[in-house]
């Protein structure tokens, strides 16, 4: 995997273990402003809608599915919580979240409106680690977010492989992967 694609990134740049730490340490300090804050996967996708579109780009329904799950998983990862409540499955394609898909295919493969009914709005501290996500996997194309979200033993394969295709894909199996995600970035800049 290339270094650019590996986690969420501080400014464009991977963040050090000191700033991991002040990340976490700043985390816990907002913590109460956002506790229990868990969002719609919809409101997720438009928020990322949105952002493509700041750029004059439009996102594939493939590509939102893949950002909005990559977002959960690093957000599992770096809160420990759940993004969204949503339910996230084993896809032929990889990991879709339903609501997500269902919200917005009436639109064709490239998306071009958020869905009216959700809102994009986030606290500071969750729009911070959506453009950290953004910056990081935003201009990869399709194709290489679903080969991402494919990996040997990550939790889509995990869920296809013990449950079948649209077999949900639980938290309890996202969280190891973007821990382990996070452990091999570590140690890749540090080796």
């Amino acid at each position: 995997m290339r270094a650019g694609v590996q986690g969420p990134t501080t400014r464009g740049r991977q963040p050090s273990n000191y700033v991991l730490r002040a990340y976490i340490l700043i985390d816990i300090n907002r913590r109460s402003e956002t506790e229990g804050k868990m969002y719609d996967a919809r409101q997720i996708a438009n928020w990322f809608v949105q952002r493509a579109a700041r750029d004059g780009r439009h996102l594939s329904i493939m590509a939102l599915l893949k950002l909005a799950y990559i977002a959960h998983g690093w957000h599992l990862e770096m809160r420990n919580a759940p993004l969204f409540p949503n339910k996230i499955e084993a896809w032929k394609y990889g990991p879709v979240i339903p609501d997500v898909y269902n919200a917005f295919r009436g639109q064709g493969i490239d998306i071009r409106q958020t869905s009216s009914r959700y809102t994009s709005d986030v606290t500071p501290l969750d729009a911070d680690l959506l453009e950290q996500i953004y910056g990081s996997y935003g201009k990869l194309s399709a194709q290489r977010l679903s080969d991402l979200t494919h990996e040997p033993g990550g939790p889509w394969d995990i869920a296809t492989k013990q449950w079948g295709w649209f077999a949900p894909i639980p938290n309890e199996i996202i969280l190891p992967h973007y821990q382990m995600k996070r452990r091999l970035s570590n140690q890749a800049r540090h080796g």
